[in-house]
C-alpha cells in the first residue's frame, strides 16, 4: 500500500512537473503613454508578462521582442528589455525612434521552453519633424558624417573616459561634464563602458566607490541605470556619444601598464563561458553568444537615442595581443569583429554607426571588415605625423578615420607644463580640421582642461569646425597655398565662397610676409587673420585675383611662438559683405575679445538718419540690431559665446568687423 501511495505521489509530481514546464506565457499588459510622436523621437511601450525565467536578460531563458511593421510595409524584429519583476509580473520596455513618418503596426512575442505566446496588433503613428535623426557614414565621404535627412555633422569633442570615484572627486559626474562641455560648444563625446569601475553591465567586482558588487542574475543594477541618466544628460545637452564598450586591460594576464588595469582575473566570462585565456574571449561559442546577448540588450534599451553617435567594440585592442603572456590570435580577433559587427548590424534598425580602435599597432585585416564603419588609432606625443597617419589610413582602408585619443604623452600631465598642453591641444585640432577626418582628434586628459579652466580654448575651434561642415566631401576644393621656406599650411574651400586656412610658421619671427594662394574661383575677397591661440584678429585684407588667378596675401607679422588661421569669404556672397560702392568707415569696435559690453565709437561724420548696426552670427543670423549713434556701449550678455560679425550701414556707406563673445 505505502508502495502505491509513493507510486502516485511520484506520478502526480512529475504531471505537475511536466503542466509547469509546458505553461505558456502570458502577456498581461501592453501600455504607452503617446501613440502620436515625432520622427526620431522615443516610442516605448511597457510589456507585464507572466512567464517562468531565471535569467531575464538571456534570450536563451526568455526572449520578448517585436514584430514591427513599418510604413513602407517591411517587417522588422525588434527586441523588448528586462525592467523589473520576477517570473508572476515582470515589466519589459519597448524603446524605438521611428525614422520615417505614417503608421507603425506591431505584435509582441514572449517565448519559453518551447513556448510562445504573441500579443494583439498596436499601433502608433510619427509625424515627420526637424529632428535630423542618426549619425551615420557615406560610402567615399570622409569629410564629415551624415544625418537622416542628409545635413552634414562633424564631431567636434574629447574624451570623458569616466567618472571619477566619489573619493577622488565627486563633482565629476556625467551631468557635471556634459553641462561644461556643451556650454563651450563641444557636441562630441567618447566613453567607456562595462569597465570595473564605469558603467558596469557584466562585471560583479566593480573597482569604483560610485558602485557596489553585485552577486545576483544577469546584469549589473547600477551600471544599467547609471547608463540610463548619462544617456539621458547626454540627450539634454545635443551630445552624441561614442561609447567605447570594451578596454584592453579587461583581457590583460601581467600589470602593463603599471596601473592595475589586469583584470583579467575577474572577468564574468572565465566563470559564465568558462574562459581560461583571454584568446577564448574571442573564439569560445559561449562568449561570443553572451557577448552578443549583451549587444542586443544595449540595441533594445537605449538604441532608440540620436545620442548615440557611434557603438566601439574594444578600446586599443591590439593592446590585448602584443604584451607577452597574452597569447591572443590576431586572426581571431578580426574573426571576432567580423561576427560582432555583422550580428549588430543585423538587428539595429537605427543603424548606428559601428566602430572599434587600435592604439598604434596594425592588426592586420582589422580594418577591412567590411561592418565596420569607421576605424580609428590613438596617437600620442608629437602632433608632426599626424596629417600623414590619417591620410595613409584613409586611403588604404577607404573608410572614414578617427584620431580616437591623442595629446602631448599618454602619461598624466605635469600642472606646471599647462601652457605647452593646451598649446599641443590648439594645434592638433586645428590641424585634424584641415583633414579628411569626420571627428577632430580627441583629446585624453579631460579633468586637467578642467583644472585649467582651459575649456574656453575649445569655442573658437568649434566655431570654425562648424563653419566647416558640410553635407558630403563634394562641396569641399583643397586650397593650395604655395608654402615657403618659412611658412606651411593647409587650407579648403567650402561651395565656392568661403574657405579656411591654418598656416603655421618654422619657429621664427616673421615680417611683411607675402604669400601665394592658388585654388578660389577668380573673385574679391576678404581675408580675416587670427592667432591661433590667442583668437585674437590680426588683419584683416581684401584681395583681388592677379591676371594668372593667383592670391597673394600680405600678413604684417608672424611672431615665433604663434601660428595664424585665416578666415575668408566672397565679397558677394555673405550678408556680412561690404558693396564695392561703399568707403569704408573710420571706427573702433572694443574690447576684442568681449564679455557683457561691446562699444564702438565712428571717428568720421555721418549721418544718423537711417543709419544702424547690426549683428550678425557666423552663419548669417541676425542677433541684434539698432540705431547707430556716433558712439555707445552696448550689453551682449544675451549671446551666446562664439564669433560674430558687427556691421554698421549708414545712407552712403557700410562697414563691418569681427568680434568674439566670451
Amino acid at each position: 500500500m505505502k508502495f502505491l501511495q509513493l507510486f502516485i505521489f511520484l506520478f502526480l509530481a512529475l504531471q505537475l512537473h511536466i503542466f509547469a514546464s509546458t505553461v505558456q506565457p502570458e502577456i498581461l499588459e501592453v501600455n504607452t503613454e503617446n501613440t502620436t510622436i515625432n520622427t526620431f523621437d522615443k516610442f516605448e511601450a511597457l510589456v507585464k508578462v507572466k512567464a517562468d525565467f531565471e535569467n531575464p536578460y538571456d534570450p536563451q531563458h526568455i526572449d520578448v521582442s517585436a514584430s514591427i511593421t513599418l510604413p513602407d510595409a517591411s517587417t522588422i524584429n525588434y527586441p523588448l528589455f528586462f525592467l523589473e519583476g520576477d517570473s508572476d509580473n515582470s515589466t519589459w520596455g519597448l524603446r524605438i525612434a521611428p525614422r520615417t513618418s505614417g503608421e507603425y503596426t506591431y505584435t509582441i512575442t514572449v517565448v519559453t521552453d518551447e513556448q510562445s505566446t504573441t500579443s494583439t496588433s498596436f499601433t502608433f503613428n510619427a509625424t515627420e519633424s526637424e529632428n535630423p535623426g542618426f549619425l551615420h557614414t557615406v560610402d567615399k565621404n570622409y569629410n564629415n558624417l551624415v544625418f537622416d535627412n542628409g545635413d552634414g555633422f562633424r564631431g567636434f569633442g574629447l574624451n570623458m573616459g569616466w567618472e571619477a570615484r566619489n573619493s577622488e572627486n565627486p563633482k565629476y559626474t556625467y551631468d557635471f561634464w556634459f553641462d561644461l562641455l556643451a556650454s563651450h560648444q563641444i557636441n562630441f563625446v567618447r566613453t567607456w563602458l562595462n569597465v570595473p569601475w564605469n558603467l558596469p553591465i557584466e562585471w560583479n567586482k566593480v573597482g569604483s566607490d560610485r558602485y557596489n558588487d553585485y552577486n545576483g542574475v544577469g546584469y549589473h543594477p547600477e551600471g544599467l541605470a547609471r547608463i540610463e541618466y548619462m544617456i539621458d544628460e547626454a540627450e539634454k545637452n545635443d551630445l552624441y556619444l561614442m561609447l567605447a564598450m570594451d578596454f584592453h586591460g579587461a583581457l590583460w594576464v601581467n600589470n602593463n601598464d603599471g596601473w592595475g588595469n589586469n583584470v583579467w582575473k575577474d572577468h564574468p566570462y572565465q566563470q559564465l563561458a568558462g574562459c581560461v585565456n583571454p584568446n577564448d574571449f574571442f573564439t569560445f561559442e559561449e562568449a561570443r553568444r553572451l557577448y552578443k546577448n549583451r549587444l542586443r540588450y544595449i540595441v533594445a534599451r537605449w538604441g532608440y537615442s540620436t545620442s548615440v553617435g557611434a557603438i566601439e567594440f574594444f578600446n586599443e585592442v591590439d593592446n590585448t595581443i602584443i604584451y607577452d603572456g597574452q597569447n591572443v590570435n590576431p586572426a581571431d580577433v578580426v574573426e571576432w569583429h567580423d561576427i560582432m559587427s555583422k550580428y549588430l548590424k543585423s538587428i539595429d534598425y537605427h543603424e548606428h554607426i559601428v566602430t572599434t580602435s587600435i592604439s598604434h599597432n596594425t592588426v592586420n585585416g582589422l580594418f577591412d571588415v567590411q561592418e565596420l564603419d569607421l576605424i580609428q588609432s590613438h596617437l600620442y606625443g608629437s602632433v608632426g605625423g599626424m596629417a600623414q597617419k590619417i591620410q595613409e589610413l584613409t586611403n588604404k582602408h577607404q573608410k572614414p578615420y578617427v584620431v580616437g585619443e591623442m595629446g602631448l604623452d599618454f602619461m598624466p600631465p605635469n600642472n606646471n607644463d599647462e601652457a605647452k598642453w593646451i598649446k599641443d591641444l590648439q594645434k592638433t585640432m586645428w590641424l585634424g580640421m584641415f583633414e579628411k577626418t569626420s571627428i577632430i582628434p580627441m583629446t585624453w586628459w579631460w579633468e586637467n582642461y578642467e583644472v585649467w579652466n582651459a575649456y574656453d580654448k575649445f569655442e573658437f575651434l568649434a566655431e570654425f569646425t562648424e563653419k566647416m561642415t558640410t553635407k558630403s566631401d563634394s562641396e569641399i576644393a583643397e586650397l593650395s597655398l604655395v608654402n615657403s621656406e618659412d611658412l606651411e599650411g593647409q587650407g579648403m574651400v567650402l561651395r565656392n565662397r568661403h574657405g579656411y586656412a591654418f598656416i603655421h610658421g618654422k619657429g621664427q619671427r616673421l615680417r611683411n610676409i607675402t604669400f601665394q594662394i592658388d585654388g578660389l574661383p577668380r573673385d574679391e575677397y576678404t581675408f580675416y587673420v587670427y592667432n591661433a591661440y590667442t583668437y585674437e584678429e590680426k588683419d584683416r585684407v581684401d584681395v583681388t585675383a592677379s591676371n594668372s588667378g593667383k592670391f597673394y596675401i600680405e600678413i604684417n607679422e608672424i611672431n615665433s611662438n604663434e601660428d595664424i588661421v585665416l578666415y575668408f569669404e566672397n565679397k558677394r556672397g555673405d550678408v556680412t559683405s561690404i558693396d564695392d560702392q561703399f568707403k569704408n568707415i573710420n571706427w573702433k569696435l572694443y574690447p576684442n575679445p568681449a564679455q557683457s559690453k561691446l562699444n564702438y565709437a565712428i571717428e568720421d561724420m555721418f549721418n544718423p538718419a537711417n543709419a544702424q548696426f547690426f549683428i550678425y552670427d557666423m552663419n548669417g543670423k541676425l542677433m541684434q540690431q539698432s540705431p547707430l549713434s556716433k558712439s555707445e556701449s552696448i550689453n551682449i550678455e544675451s549671446l551666446p559665446k562664439g564669433v560674430y560679425v558687427f556691421k554698421i550701414v549708414t545712407d552712403e556707406r557700410e562697414d563691418h568687423k569681427v568680434f568674439i563673445k566670451q
